[in-house]
């Protein structure tokens, strides 16, 4: 089995850098190993290279445990742009980083027969001072035997089991409605004990069944192509089930059953209601079954797209729009592809499958119902494209209502990113997309010459597979007619009436003689003319077809030289390993001739030199061994101060915070204690303040008091005031008159005694005594005088007041009476 295997096989994928620079990339197996590199990639960070799957002999054609791979990723730089991909040795490269991969740790997995190899996530790392990580890629490894790698553009057996042709409808067969299924991949389908490998060979058989859990008769029956041996196949089949004669409504059944070739074991079936499907909506699904022997449980990738049509108005009601060609320009490194159109400006990113786990779903029906959406998919296609529908000669072809014309058409291109996670193989990120492009449907449909038009796609920046398109321009070849307009049918009526005019030609001559001899040379001459142009157009279309048919000869031809230039490539690569290889083992046959020839005594002697060497050598490994001990110990033994180094300053610096802390509080005690004497003093002043408002209160009481006695006498005399002035105490205030002027006089003389500073009485002493009890008398009574006599003015006011509304009021009664008065005369 080693001889079998006798070769690793390395791939790269999701390689990823910094900056957007040219990169490469080789590969060396071990040190004495033929050194392998990619292709110089775009000025891109996630490079994508078209060469990057090697093979590379194992060494004695058997892995080893000490084996290892040496990648290093290189960086282009002053590389002239605009020279095209084959200058791949224009600008200087410089080692960017490296990585080594351990092949003795994945001896068991490599070496394993039903294994699928090993995938592993590696980073390019730039060895200086530190090691830095300066790229990341997966790399997957795989053991295979020594063969010759097919070439990558032409793939005629992929083509052979993957690129199927669709299903050809009849135009003359009128249906109510009919299934379009495509049939696409399966993921995980179970093993079985009835083979040596243990691989299912798997097929899909699906068909119309008019009740549930009855499966229909063998020979209406549809079926996918077998794949043999494979978990994961991919059939890539498209089938029209159209309505039984008997069934017009949407009644019954699709029948899928998914079913194993190797003792016609059938894994799972499942029953799909059509009353539950819409019209136009597909059904892009992941069908999870229910199969439980085993963890993963089978996958089932397909679409389901009911169309719907009158018997009388089908070929009026619906339209096919055909995609005649995708072109690029140039090729781009990509294999796989996906065409996708979509209605109602949907915007899709990734291809869109809906989960429908027959396990946990509530209802088919409900799970149907959700899965259906405006997104119609392709099948899959290779670069360039095949024409799989012969009717039209074209690659794809999407069926809508006429009605859908203004829906908001626009197309995208799917490719197969590994960035995306899925669990199947097909293409499944969006890399490129199309305007709306209903006007020029409208106008392809509505014309008289049905010709084609084409739309570019735009590359969309968010895709991780640009870098694989981003050179090539990609055109979209479009037309648009009636469902059923036939070309071949159409091209086999032109010829019908090609076939008729011949036989009239004698007619026309008949005709031509019996007009007159102007006329008749004009005939003549438009006839001859006619005829020319006839034999001219009948040339030009043989050479035409013999050019075709040459240059289709050539092609084949240049394939075929391309195919056995690869080959001989390949051959001259092998020859070469084994050349290498036999010049090695001759090397070791050389050694042993040498031995051979040497004497018993030489062959001693050189033994035992080397033996010495080896001894000394040991002695030296074993001195250095002891250095290395001793300078880990060392090592080990700084790493520990250091480490108490940093502890010590971390403490260090946590009590020279704290100190600062606490030097700035005692700083401010000063500032303490001068805020203490200011609010000592503050506090003596305000109990001053406290002593004088206390006595102020105790004064403001006694006045208060005072006040509240003057208020008293003062309503005293108003109330005597008032008596007066309604005629009570006349005399007494005659009385007070008297007494005022009485006391003025006195104040008079009093006056005119001081004037004339003649004492009234003979000693000094009383007379002093006499004057200042008269001047306090001669005060009080002043002041008696003053209040009086505002108090009288005060009233007289009021009084006045008073005296003038009660006049105004006796007025107002006096009119009143007059009024009454006069009214009883």
């Amino acid at each position: 089995m080693d001889q079998q295997r006798s070769s690793l096989c390395v791939s790269l994928h999701n390689v990823e850098f910094a900056k957007d620079y040219h990169y490469f990339i080789t590969v060396q197996l071990n040190v004495d190993g033929e050194k392998k590199r990619t292709d110089v990639s775009a000025q891109v960070a996630a490079p994508v290279f078209a060469a990057s799957t090697f093979i590379i002999p194992l060494s004695n054609f058997k892995l080893d445990i000490n084996d290892y791979l040496h990648f290093e990723a290189y960086v282009v730089t002053d590389r002239e742009q605009g020279r095209g991909p084959d200058l791949d040795n224009q600008g200087q490269a410089r080692l960017l980083g490296e990585c080594i991969l351990k092949l003795g740790d994945f001896t068991g997995p490599l070496t394993d027969i039903s294994g699928t190899g090993v995938r592993q996530h590696l980073k390019f790392v730039r060895r200086n001072d530190k090691q830095v990580t300066v790229g990341r890629f997966i790399v997957n490894l795989k053991l295979v035997g020594e063969q010759i790698i097919p070439i990558n553009d032409e793939k005629p057996l992929e083509s052979d089991e993957i690129f199927q042709p669709l299903p050809a409808s009849d135009p003359f067969m009128s249906f109510t409605w009919r299934l379009r299924v495509d049939i696409r991949a399966c993921m995980d389908m179970p093993l079985h004990r009835d083979s040596h490998s243990g691989l299912p060979r798997g097929f899909v058989k699906l068909g119309w069944s008019q009740y549930d859990n009855q499966p229909p008769s063998e020979h209406h029956m549809h079926l996918t192509k077998i794949r043999d041996q494979n978990r994961h196949p991919i059939w890539n089949q498209q089938f029209l089930i159209p309505n039984p004669q008997t069934v017009t409504t949407l009644d019954g059944y699709l029948y899928l059953s998914l079913v194993d070739d190797i003792g016609q074991r059938e894994i799972e079936s499942v029953y799909f209601p059509i009353s539950q499907m819409r019209p136009f909506q597909p059904m892009n699904f992941e069908l999870q079954f229910k199969y439980a022997e085993y963890e993963a449980r089978p996958r089932l990738y397909m679409s389901i797209t009911l169309e719907m049509a009158d018997k009388q108005k089908f070929l009026d009601e619906l339209i096919d729009i055909i995609v005649k060609m995708v072109h690029y320009d140039p090729l781009p490194y990509a294999s796989r592809t996906n065409l996708i159109m979509t209605l109602n400006q949907t915007k899709i990113k990734e291809v869109p499958y809906s989960v429908i786990d027959l396990k946990g779903a509530p209802t088919l029906a409900q799970a149907l119902s959700n899965a259906q959406s405006d997104v119609f998919i392709s099948s899959i296609m290779k670069i360039p494209p095949h024409k799989a529908d012969k009717v039209y000669n074209a690659v794809a072809v999407f069926t809508l209502p006429k009605s859908q014309l203004e829906s908001g058409i626009a197309f995208y291109l799917a490719t197969r990113d590994d960035t995306i996670q899925s669990m199947h193989s097909m293409p499944n990120g969006i890399v490129g997309y199309s305007e709306i492009i209903d006007d020029w449907l409208r106008k392809l449909y509505y014309s008289k010459e049905k010709k084609q038009a084409f739309f570019p796609i735009t590359w969309s920046d968010e895709s991780k597979q640009r870098p694989l398109f981003m050179n090539s321009r990609c055109q979209v070849e479009l037309t648009c007619m009636e469902a059923g307009d036939n070309p071949a049918i159409s091209r086999v009526s032109s010829s019908k009436k090609s076939t008729r005019q011949v036989p009239r030609t004698p007619d026309m001559k008949a005709l031509a003689e019996n007009v007159s001899g102007a006329d008749r040379s004009k005939w003549d001459i438009l006839s001859k003319e006619l005829s020319q142009k006839q034999e001219m157009i009948h040339r030009l279309m043989k050479e035409v077809d013999d050019k075709t048919e040459s240059l289709k000869i050539t092609g084949t031809e240049i394939v075929d030289l391309r195919r056995q230039v690869k080959l001989l490539q390949s051959e001259n690569s092998i020859l070469r390993k084994r050349l290498a290889h036999e010049e090695s083992l001759e090397i070791q046959s050389i050694i042993t001739k040498e031995i051979a020839v040497m004497s018993m005594e030489e062959l001693r002697q050189k033994i035992i030199k080397v033996a010495q060497a080896y001894r000394n050598e040991r002695v030296r490994n074993e001195e250095f061994e002891k250095a290395l001990k001793t300078a880990q110990k060392d090592i080990a033994s700084a790493r520990q101060l250091e480490v108490e180094l940093e502890s010590l300053q971390r403490v260090h610096q946590e009590n020279a915070k704290k100190m600062l802390v606490m030097q700035q509080e005692i700083q401010k005690v000063g500032v303490y204690k001068e805020a203490v004497k200011k609010q000592e003093t503050v506090i003596s002043k305000l109990e001053k303040l406290m002593e004088t408002s206390l006595k102020d209160a105790q004064k403001a009481r006694q006045a208060q008091l005072e006040v509240e006695q003057l208020k008293s006498e003062n309503l005293n005399l108003q109330k005597q005031l008032k008596g007066i002035v309604y005629g009570e105490d006349i005399g007494e205030l005659e009385r007070y008159k008297q007494e005022c002027q009485r006391l003025e006089k006195i104040v008079a003389n009093m006056k005119e005694e001081l004037r004339n500073k003649r004492p009234v009485s003979n000693s000094g002493a009383d007379w002093e005594q006499d004057k200042m009890e008269l001047e306090v008398k001669l005060h009080k009574a002043n002041a008696r005088i003053e209040a009086l006599q505002d108090e009288m003015t005060y009233n007289a006011k009021n009084y006045a007041k008073e005296i003038a509304q009660l006049k105004l009021i006796i007025a107002e009664k006096q009119a009143l009476l007059d009024s009454l008065t006069m009214g009883g005369q």
